[in-house]
């Protein structure tokens, strides 16, 4: 039995979240242990996107978000199945828009003992703009974790 049973992976359809994937699929595989994939749904960017977006229906925004975050969560799923791992995934939606929160409550829900996140590398303009999951999954958390960053090598 290997150090590491249940590895929970968030995904969002980004190069550095795939880098994380394949490193979370080749622990996994080494481990013996399983995955759980998931993806947040953050249903409070309208509030964020302000004017710019005033012309699209909400139910329209939120029906493309869940549906985008779907293709992400399949296209996931299936290259964890195809590597052979045992896995699940799950959509969740977080109307307050608190991405870090919505990952941790999926580990302790799950009983992950361990997470595996990208970090985007955002500096500056950017980081202030558009946060920091991984800081806060830092911050927040108490779930040993693995942090891939956006310029890792191959798994």
């Amino acid at each position: 039995m290997g150090l590491y049973q249940r590895i929970l992976v968030p995904v969002d359809g980004s190069g550095p979240a795939g880098k994380s994937l394949a490193q979370a699929l080749a622990l996994a595989a080494d481990q013996d242990a399983s995955i759980k994939l998931i993806t947040v749904v953050d249903e409070a960017i309208g509030d964020y996107m302000g004017g710019e977006l005033a012309w699209i229906d909400p139910q329209t925004l939120r029906d493309n978000l869940v549906g985008g975050a779907r293709k992400v969560l399949d296209a996931a799923l299936e290259e964890a199945k195809a590597a052979g791992l045992e896995v699940e995934s799950e959509l969740i939606e977080s109307p307050e828009g608190r991405i870090g929160r919505a990952i941790l409550k999926a580990a302790e829900d799950w009983q992950a003992d361990l997470l595996v996140i990208a970090t985007h590398g955002r500096h500056g303009l950017a980081r202030l703009l558009l946060g920091s999951t991984t800081e806060t999954l830092l911050r927040k958390g108490s779930l040993p974790m693995l942090i891939v960053p956006s310029g890792a090598p191959p798994a």
